[in-house]
């Protein structure tokens, strides 16, 4: 590992020495822009139009705030003309390779004091990442449209340097996106108020956002939806349910039939809410959220 480490290492300045490509304006091959989680990619796609080649290389149904890209991908990033980042302590690989600092983009930098800082849960596991725990800061960004916006703009900044003759289309582009998630947003605090405050529960603790930004009053298990909750988990679900009421439950995925069925027995109703940082199976970004924002003003008694 530490001689995979070195390597790396003398790529990724290899790649701080090379110019960054003019882009099709200037003649030359398109840049590539790398993202780490589908909205950052999805907003870039958006933005950059054909002007430049977006690229998001985490497998279907891998959760990207933990996968660790094999030494081809980690190259490809090195290679890329910029490489867009969530911040918050997401794709925790980052830290652990060498990547050139100009050409890396934290999208949340410009408002770092306003994320969230959480406790470590417990240590668990979901899919091929492995054991992990969620801790340190909240990462899931862009469930705040608000901040969404934020990283949107950032991005679109960064664009129009590296593709300065396509910066007017760009700006465009950015108004008519900002639009489309301000409109969200608007439905969004809509539910949020249709609430009043009800008691929620969450799936998993990814929804801490969602949550400050549209005054919901949730409380976070950590259950996978491709697992069967043990009985001692149920016995902790009907304790919690005594001091929180909820008859609302957000997943970040369809549990399984038995989990639903048990929980309506409960009185709670499921509303699948996917924090999407990885690509949805049909739609995109806008489209999946308007249906989940739907379905949860939907069960809002």
């Amino acid at each position: 590992m530490l001689i995979c480490l070195l390597l790396l290492s003398a790529c990724g300045q290899e790649q701080a020495a090379r110019p960054a490509a003019a882009g099709k304006a200037g003649g030359s091959t398109p840049p590539t822009i790398y993202a780490v989680s589908y909205p950052l990619a999805w907003a870039a796609g958006r933005l950059a139009g054909t002007d430049a080649e977006v690229r998001f290389p985490v497998p279907e149904g891998v959760d990207p705030a933990f996968w660790q890209p094999d030494l081809e991908t980690i190259a490809a990033y090195q290679g890329a003309d910029l490489i867009l980042l969530n911040g918050a302590g997401y794709a925790k690989w980052i830290a652990n390779v060498s990547l050139s600092r100009n050409r890396l983009l934290n999208t949340s930098q410009g408002f770092a004091e306003q994320l969230i800082a959480i406790d470590a849960g417990p240590l668990h596991s979901h899919g091929p990442e492995g054991d992990h725990s969620h801790g340190e800061l909240a990462f899931t960004l862009w469930l705040d449209l608000t901040l969404y916006e934020k990283q949107v703009t950032a991005i679109a900044e960064s664009l129009s340097r590296l593709l300065p003759d396509a910066a007017d289309v760009i700006a465009r582009r950015r108004e008519a996106l900002l639009l489309e998630l301000r409109e969200l947003h608007r439905e969004l605090a809509a539910v949020g108020r249709q609430l009043e405050g009800a008691p929620l529960l969450y799936s998993h603790p990814v929804y801490q956002y969602l949550q400050r930004r549209y005054r919901l009053n949730g409380r976070a298990l950590h259950w996978e939806p491709g697992e069967q909750p043990s009985d001692d988990e149920w016995a902790k679900l009907d304790a919690l349910l005594a001091a929180h009421p909820a008859r609302i439950m957000l997943w970040e995925d369809e549990p399984l039939a038995k989990t639903r069925e048990q929980l309506q027995r409960r009185g709670i109703d499921v509303v699948v809410f996917r924090p999407m940082g990885n690509r949805p199976s049909d739609g995109d970004f806008a489209t999946n959220l308007h249906a989940d924002i739907t379905n949860l003003a939907g069960a809002v008694r």
